[in-house]
């Protein structure tokens, strides 16, 4: 083995072994509602990734589809090397993570002052805090770079997907709460219970609403916090019925329907100022809200099933440790 092959292989290994971390990190960091800290470790995951990619081309293991499919079903057995480090592996990359752990050791995210837009040269993999002309690296001018911004955190759906996805919630709500009695409407798994997480979606509805509207109204406004709509906060639901509960959340919902219909692309472009992510279209929000939803959907479909499972083979009830809620302080 040569060494310019021994250090592709090396490179091959190490990257893609730092594309894996920081990716399962990014999912567990978007799961606890820290966006900004999501973003930062879907930077660097996209980094190992541009960087492995390089390296396995090196390696001539790319080529025609048609060869591609024969070694896919042959099987690639690449030979491993040990790596060394394979995260927080730059200066930059140890300076970011650094500003992380301090806004972890407060409870909290990154906040728009202490992390700017990041990029990362499609070329190279070189990760940017900021966007200069050209990757200092390679030449790769900026219109090749991936950008995570904050704008984009909470997702990309344009208007016309979140106004379907708004819609939605409505009936599958309906849905996951269909056929079960109060008792299991009731019980708490982990630590909330599906009337609970009802009342909680119908908050969190409220105050996406309010922010719509203030930055519908005003220019550019400092958006009010989610303080404090959190689930820990939603026990009061406890003792509501899931019809008056299911009703709330659809009066809410058509309220905020009816405030958003018929806008326009410049209309959800308007811009607010948020704490942690900065100056913020409307669409940013809207991704937010969506995305809160679908996680505890997501999480209700979980807790349906197990309740369900659970009653019919008569036994405790437990949820699967990965979807059990985080009980943090809304954005």
């Amino acid at each position: 083995m040569s060494l310019d092959e021994y250090e592709s292989r090396r490179q091959l290994c190490s990257m893609s072994l730092g594309y894996t971390a920081y990716d399962v990190w990014a999912t567990q960091a978007r799961r606890e509602r820290r966006y900004n800290i999501a973003r930062l470790l879907n930077a660097s995951s996209t980094v190992k990734r541009i960087r492995a990619e390089c390296a396995f081309r090196a390696l001539g293991e790319v080529g025609r589809t048609e060869a591609n499919i024969a070694r896919a079903l042959a099987g690639l057995e690449p030979d491993t090397v040990a790596t060394g480090p394979v995260t927080g592996t730059s200066a930059l990359s140890r300076e970011l993570m650094s500003r992380a752990a301090f806004a972890l050791a407060e409870g909290r995210d990154l906040i728009a002052e202490e992390l700017g837009d990041l990029y990362v040269c499609s070329g190279c993999g070189e990760l940017m805090e900021g966007a200069p002309a050209v990757c200092a690296i390679c030449g790769t001018v900026r219109e090749g770079f991936l950008a995570f911004r904050a704008a984009e955190s909470m997702g990309a759906l344009g208007p016309n997907k979140l106004m379907r996805s708004l819609e939605q919630s409505i009936q599958t709500l309906h849905a996951l709460m269909a056929d079960l009695d109060d008792e299991l409407l009731s019980h708490r798994v982990g630590t909330v219970s599906l009337k609970e997480m009802v009342g909680h979606l119908t908050d969190m509805d409220v105050v996406f609403r309010e922010r719509a509207w203030l930055i519908l109204e005003t220019d550019n406004p400092r958006l009010p916090s989610a303080h404090p709509p959190t689930l820990e906060k939603a026990a009061m639901y406890a003792d509501h019925t899931i019809g008056d509960l299911l009703d709330s959340f659809q009066v809410s919902r058509q309220q905020t329907l009816g405030l958003l219909r018929g806008l326009t692309a410049a209309a959800w472009h308007r811009t607010g100022h948020h704490i942690i992510f900065g100056t913020i279209p409307l669409t940013h929000q809207g991704n937010w809200v969506v995305e809160h939803e679908r996680s505890h959907l997501i999480e209700m479909a979980q807790i349906r099933h197990d309740l369900l499972e659970a009653q019919s083979d008569n036994r405790p009830i437990t949820l699967h440790d990965n979807l059990i809620p985080e009980i943090l302080d809304g954005e």
